[in-house]
């Protein structure tokens, strides 16, 4: 799967977290002057950083060709899945059950993915995904949600999956998503590095994952349904680990999220 696409930039995304510069280049000067920055792993002879809030928004920085800046997310979620690397960042990820069924196969801009770029496919990781949300209607109930003649709730749509899984080399896939969901539980979270206030919030969706949305004065309840364009970004929350489970073991019998 080997696609040369544009890397990652952040845009829109950005506001999901907190982090509502003017310009992205912005947001990366203000995490550098933070001193609040990790480095993540050795890459071609360059670096790859990270910077993490206490609110969960993190800022991925490689620094070194092709030099890519990505945004991601700390989540509370995670699931299990088999990965490959598109580019430098941008993975196609197998969302498996304990059995080793897929359940759904998204891209995403994974934070290790530099690290990951020239492996063969990764199996069996422990993976906390996390969608940032540029747009979303809210419904009151899955109900409303249906009255509104949608498609049933908790589907999730990755065209760039469809493209790798076409694989007629046409387009160019990313890390954009469309999903609906019900929520669980959901709280506002304020930036440490800007003080702007976002919503985080925990779905029951296609699969487990955390969902970051904008600012704003409506802050979703549990049994509320969010129907969204999102982009999808993941990471990997146990040590790499080549065959195994992600440090689970060799059965892999550790689901059931």
């Amino acid at each position: 799967m080997g696609f040369d696409g544009r890397l990652a930039g952040m845009t829109s995304d950005l506001q999901s977290i907190g982090l509502g510069f003017d310009r992205w280049q912005d947001a990366v000067e203000a995490a550098i002057a933070s001193d609040n920055l990790e480095v993540t792993g050795e890459v071609r002879g360059g670096q790859l950083v990270q910077f993490t809030d206490p609110s969960g928004a993190q800022i991925n920085i490689l620094a070194v060709e092709p030099f890519a800046t990505w945004a991601g997310f700390k989540g509370a979620t995670e699931v299990f899945a088999h990965i490959t690397m598109l580019n430098d960042v941008l993975a196609y990820c197998e969302v498996v059950d304990q059995f080793g069924g897929v359940i759904s196969a998204v891209t995403t801009n994974l934070a290790q993915g530099p690290l990951l770029v020239e492996e063969p496919r990764q199996e069996w990781q422990q993976l906390g995904v996390s969608a940032l949300v540029d747009s979303y209607e809210l419904f009151a109930d899955q109900e409303s949600y249906s009255l509104a003649g949608n498609e049933p709730c908790g589907t999730l749509t990755s065209r760039g999956a469809e493209i790798v899984q076409a694989a007629t080399g046409a387009e160019y896939p990313d890390a954009a998503v469309t999903f609906s969901a019900r929520v669980l539980e959901a709280g506002y979270r304020t930036s440490a590095l800007t003080g702007q206030r976002f919503i985080h919030a925990v779905v029951d969706g296609a699969f487990p994952f955390d969902v970051c949305l904008p600012d704003s004065e409506v802050l979703p309840i549990n049994g509320n349904v969010i129907k969204a364009h999102a982009l999808l970004t993941s990471t990997i929350s146990a040590p790499l680990a080549g065959g195994g489970c992600g440090g689970c073991g060799g059965s892999c019998g550790c689901g059931g999220h």
